[in-house]
């Protein structure tokens, strides 16, 4: 798990308090996970704690990691998904990051690639089905799988925006390649996701200057 997952322990016999972040500890050895919540606006403080309370062996204790990690993945689903993925893709100003997968799930990796481009990027998963056709066609989709980088860009007098695709062409689907190769497209900056009241909010009525008797300049 080395680079996906961060392992540390705690010595319960050694001097000093234990951290609060570990939470009372019954009986040893204890196993517990930490991740993020998935919706907390702009910060990762607030965690989800799990115990591990399956076989102490190394493949159960992998699987158990792999299905628990956090995930920041569009799963787009048919043509109006994938509407709605491009417009808040161009509405936080993300780089489109679609990858079509051989089948259905989410692989750890793509978890991990999410999780460490998140708010760099916007991915979007999209699986073989019949919904998702027309979508493998329009990209001209042959082989499983495929990463495709959409960019937008600019030309023209009227300043007409258009977008550029940029295919992965790598020989192996490996973190490193993949990493590398999105990390020459993901924004330097996180963006930062702006609040459901900011977007919702209303500008207030403008009271009758008359009734005021006051006169009021913007």
């Amino acid at each position: 798990m080395k680079g996906t997952v961060k392992i540390a322990y705690w010595d319960t016999e050694q001097g000093g308090s234990r951290p609060g972040i570990l939470g009372e500890v019954k009986g040893t050895p204890t196993i517990r996970m930490f991740k993020p919540k998935k919706k907390q606006g702009n910060t990762d403080k607030q965690k989800v704690v799990l115990d591990y309370n399956q076989e102490r062996k190394a493949k159960d204790m992998k699987r158990f990691v792999d299905y628990q990690m956090p995930e920041f993945i569009e799963h787009v689903n048919g043509e109006k998904e994938l509407g709605a993925f491009e417009e808040k893709a161009v509405r936080n100003g993300l780089p489109q990051v679609l990858l079509f997968t051989s089948k259905s799930g989410t692989s750890p990796l793509t978890k991990y690639l999410s999780t460490e481009f998140r708010r760099r990027i916007l991915l979007g998963q999209i699986e073989p089905s019949k919904n998702n056709k027309s979508i493998i066609d329009k990209y001209e989709i042959k082989d499983f799988p495929a990463l495709l980088v959409i960019l937008p860009t600019t030309s023209g007098d009227d300043n007409e925006h258009n977008t550029e695709i940029i295919r992965y062409d790598g020989s192996s689907f490996t973190r490193n390649k993949l990493h590398m190769f999105l990390s020459t497209h993901a924004l330097k900056d996180k963006v930062l996701a702006k609040k459901k009241t900011e977007e919702a909010k209303k500008e207030p009525a403008q009271k009758s200057p008359e009734k005021e008797g006051v006169r009021t300049e913007l």
